[in-house]
């Protein structure tokens, strides 16, 4: 005969001075222990980044391109940002500090989590050379950056390319790298998605910064153009990178204290070479 778990406990009960305790005590431990519940993985997000300063038109000669995007956030970002993840591809966005809000916050925390790096374009558009508050449009750009995304920028490109010494040096006393370029299509002059394309490919060379728009005015040309400069520049050989990695400028990230904005990463998929520094 079978004498069940179930049946014992209940003949023990029933005979107290027969151990019922020692009963319980036996069925108790003959159930299932259910596991601790897994402690959560520290999630790292990323911050910013750290430029070595100075102002830079170009990379190291190595097969690799850079594209930076100006005048956004804009209507056209989302679509931007949309074209870049499915081209598995990331550029730079510099942006216009008066344009960044929190409705474009969803757009720069994707920005951030398919690998794109946020810049710095000013607060509002001016020739800094003819400026008296170089570093008041800079600081001021950092500062809604920084509270709309969290991320604090590293590059900076000054409007129009226009730049002298004492430009660089407050750029650089603010952490930022000033970043001109060396292929210009003048996408913002509309000149036709063909023409866009043609002009990028003729003129790019191992470790090319481009320039084009995706604020400004209507983007649809650029916007269209750029699937194929990603896909024929590929066929060349060329790696499609972001600024701050084609100059060699170190991506920072922090543990994340309670939420990650959807942009958290695991330790092990935090680059190599990066900065992890503690939680502020």
């Amino acid at each position: 005969m079978v004498l069940t778990l179930a049946a014992f406990a209940a003949g023990a009960e029933a005979f107290p001075g027969a151990g019922g305790g020692a009963a319980s005590r036996l069925l108790s431990s003959a159930l299932p222990v259910a596991p601790a519940p897994a402690k959560p993985a520290k999630l790292f997000r990323i911050v910013g980044c750290r430029s070595h300063g100075g102002a830079y038109r170009g990379g190291p000669g190595r097969r690799a391109v850079a594209i930076g995007f100006d005048d956004g956030p804009a209507a056209d970002t989302p679509a931007f940002v949309t074209m870049l993840e499915r081209s598995r591809a990331q550029a730079t966005f510099f942006m216009i500090g008066r344009q960044v809000s929190s409705t474009f916050r969803a757009t720069l925390l994707l920005e951030l989590r398919n690998g794109d790096v946020l810049g710095d374009h000013t607060y509002s558009h001016p020739d800094l050379t003819r400026s008296g508050e170089v570093r008041a449009q800079l600081q001021k750009t950092i500062g809604v950056i920084r509270a709309v995304s969290g991320y604090t920028p590293c590059v900076f490109r000054p409007p129009y390319g226009s730049y002298d010494e004492s430009v660089v040096q407050t750029a650089r006393s603010l952490g930022l790298a000033t970043v001109l370029w060396n292929v210009d299509p003048s996408d913002y002059t509309q000149p036709g998605t063909a023409a866009i394309e043609q002009r990028v490919l003729a003129q790019v060379r191992p470790g090319s910064i481009i320039i084009s728009h995706d604020g400004g005015g209507p983007r649809g040309q650029t916007l269209a153009a750029y699937p194929g400069i990603i896909a024929a520049l590929r066929a060349r050989g060329y790696r499609i990178v972001t600024i701050p990695e084609l100059l060699g400028f170190r991506p920072v990230y922090v543990p994340c204290i309670r939420l990650c904005d959807g942009i958290g990463v695991a330790r092990s998929a935090v680059p190599r070479g990066a900065i992890v520094e503690r939680a502020p």
